[in-house]
């Protein structure tokens, strides 16, 4: 029987130690997935990016295959603003718009030298005419960047002396034309079942000149 008793109390204690090793060992917490490359998934709701929306994607497209009527051209902004007051009236929302198109007359005649490999080459050139009591700038900005402006001149013949007269003195130079730029206005109003034939009519009014045209909104 003592034998018996020592038994029992053996195994309760070898039990009660296992028991115990079992909580002691920590639980690892893993907030991502281990695949077997050694790569880890990150959960969508723990990466520091927002995935867009549906709606949001959906919106995207529509806007960017949205048609619009337009109406124009108008020579002046307030005739548009009046046709966009029109539309207002008959419930349509519209916005006017202006653009600009080259015109058929020469308005000034610039005279310049052609853009130079860098700044240093045009900042010789500068030197040089302006040692020659030639008024003259490098051009910073747009297609004749490095290049250097002589000025802009009314009448032809005299940026044709001007020519001529660089000319003498090796210097590259070149005469550009700068047209009169025409103003043209327009009105436009998204596509919709409401604007029929009849709707832009009344908009349209009286105006002359002037249609209804179909193109992507801006």
């Amino acid at each position: 029987m003592r034998w018996i008793f020592f038994c029992l109390v053996t195994g309760n204690l070898l039990a009660l130690a296992v028991f115990w090793q079992q909580e002691s060992v920590p639980v690892k917490t893993t907030t991502g997935l281990e695949i077997a490359s050694g790569q880890r998934l990150t959960l969508i709701s723990e990466a520091a990016v927002t995935l867009p929306k549906a709606k949001d994607i959906r919106s995207q497209e529509t806007r960017s295959n949205r048609h619009c009527f337009v109406l124009g051209p108008y020579k002046d902004e307030l005739s548009a603003r009046h046709a966009k007051a029109r539309a207002a009236a008959l419930g349509m929302n519209g916005r006017t718009s202006r653009t600009e198109l080259p015109g058929g007359e020469p308005r000034e005649f610039w005279v310049h030298v052609p853009p130079r490999a860098s700044r240093d080459a045009a900042m010789r050139i500068l030197k040089e005419l302006q040692r020659r009591g030639i008024d003259s700038y490098i051009i910073t900005k747009g297609e004749l960047s490095e290049g250097v402006s002589l000025g802009l001149f009314r009448q032809r013949e005299s940026a044709e002396r001007l020519v001529e007269r660089v000319k003498q003195y090796n210097i590259p130079v070149a005469l550009r034309e700068v047209l009169d730029v025409v103003e043209e206005f327009w009105l436009e109003i998204p596509v919709s079942d409401e604007m029929g034939e009849r709707l832009r009519q009344r908009i349209m009014a009286d105006d002359k000149a002037v249609s209804w045209q179909m193109s992507q909104c801006q």
